[in-house]
């Protein structure tokens, strides 16, 4: 098994190594490739689990709205408390926030500002998380 592979690898070395057209023929042009490669830096581990996070807590709020709204609890939020009322555009809003969010994040890390993207969202969980157990509790005490 070993053996096949280190074959596949300089086979696979050897043909990318071979020039396109010899330089000394005097027959057609000459063609040089050029790669040009961008330095691929990965993202952080943490910023996937983040972004899964910020997902998971926007449908908890929203399924925690729209619950503690039929059993009788206000809405806090007057932007929320308009669309409680409506589950539709309630579900449409937190899947845009969500979205957007994300892509923001996304065009900050893009810009080299990773320290930023990270931060925010770490932010942006943390509140979201407290709105969460808010939520929660209301909740719990309807029952």
């Amino acid at each position: 098994m070993r053996g096949i592979s280190v074959a596949a690898v300089l086979t696979a070395f050897a043909f990318s190594a071979t020039p396109v057209c010899a330089a000394d023929n005097q027959d057609g042009p000459s063609i040089s490739i050029v790669q040009i490669t961008e330095a691929y830096e990965s993202r952080p581990p943490i910023l996937l689990p983040l972004y899964v996070g910020w997902s998971a807590l926007q449908a908890y709020d929203g399924y925690s709205t729209l619950r503690g709204v039929r059993g009788g609890a206000p809405e806090t939020n007057p932007v929320v408390g308009r669309l409680a009322g409506q589950p539709v555009a309630l579900w449409t809003v937190k899947a845009a926030t969500t979205a957007a969010s994300i892509y923001l994040a996304e065009q900050m890390w893009r810009q080299h500002h990773r320290t930023r993207a990270v931060v925010i969202m770490a932010v942006a969980n943390g509140v979201m998380a407290a709105v969460a157990a808010r939520n929660a509790s209301v909740i719990a005490s309807q029952r």
